[in-house]
């Protein structure tokens, strides 16, 4: 049997690691061998049997669109894009938000969707190319200790007390993200929201007092409403996220992998807040 491979699009980054180390922990589990996994950390095209595309703003389409383009001229089987979730997954296609990088993997959603209707339907043309689309909500992770949590903690508290966040650990994106590339059939022409918990700041301090045993740290709240007027895109995001929010159906990604990491587990076992806990 011939060897597949898997292309990681943004390898270094955070999905790509996790994606990574998913596939890799899959492959131990195994008696068969795994995929052979090529990790990309600059743009190119090749011809694969799998790609799974992580994008960074602010050139998601200039990344994602020529990527896109050459794995469906050269037959690729299946394309996982890494995009973000924009109100549920069928609120997500018909609405690209106000959000700059928000509404640049909008527009990578639908021409992924496109390029592989027109490849599938051109007569003569090459291999139908499959796609899947993972929208995570927010980070975790971007709550881990150092200067950058602060500022994300800082923003989140901005926002009204009663107006919850959604969010994902980035270990399960690359949980899923893994399952995807090793089972594409299953997953093909599905767009899918991820998240593990939704929570307000006042929630997510009392879990993280509890966990970590102090308060999370933060900038100062007044600094932070700052920023969002000085700073477009925090600013577009943070009142995107007040008045739309994220909208995955989180029981339902539950049924799909009962692991799914909720808040607390997170910090637990993810954070790099605890004692034994990898980032």
């Amino acid at each position: 049997m011939q060897e597949s491979e898997i292309l990681i699009v943004g390898a270094t980054g955070q999905k790509g690691s996790a994606t990574i180390k998913a596939l890799a922990e899959a492959a131990q589990q195994q008696s068969a061998p795994g995929p052979r996994i090529l990790a990309l950390t600059r743009s190119a095209s090749s011809e694969k049997a799998s790609v799974f595309l992580v994008t960074a703003p602010p050139g998601d389409e200039a990344q994602a669109i020529p990527l896109i383009d050459a794995a469906v001229e050269h037959g690729v089987r299946h394309i996982v894009f890494s995009s973000v979730d924009r109100g549920g997954d069928a609120r997500s296609w018909g609405n690209p938000t106000s959000i700059p990088h928000f509404a640049a993997k909008h527009r990578v959603e639908l021409h992924l969707r496109d390029a592989t209707a027109c490849a599938v339907s051109a007569p003569g043309g090459a291999a139908a190319t499959s796609w899947t689309i993972l929208r995570p909500a927010g980070f975790m992770d971007n709550y881990a200790p150092g200067a950058f949590g602060k500022m994300m903690a800082g923003l989140w508290a901005t926002m009204p007390p009663d107006r919850a966040m959604q969010l994902v650990s980035v270990r399960d994106i690359g949980r899923f993200a893994a399952r995807v590339l090793l089972d594409p059939g299953a997953w093909a022409g599905r767009a899918v929201g991820l998240a593990g918990d939704e929570l307000t700041f006042a929630e997510a301090e009392d879990i993280f007092r509890q966990i970590v045993g102090r308060d999370m740290p933060r900038l100062w709240t007044p600094l932070c409403r700052g920023l969002r007027w000085l700073v477009d895109d925090a600013g577009k995001s943070m009142n995107c996220f007040e008045r739309v929010g994220f909208g995955v159906d989180i029981e339902a990604l539950r049924r799909e992998d009962e692991q799914v990491q909720d808040f607390e587990s997170w910090l637990r076992t993810s954070s790099g807040w605890v004692a034994g806990s990898k980032l």
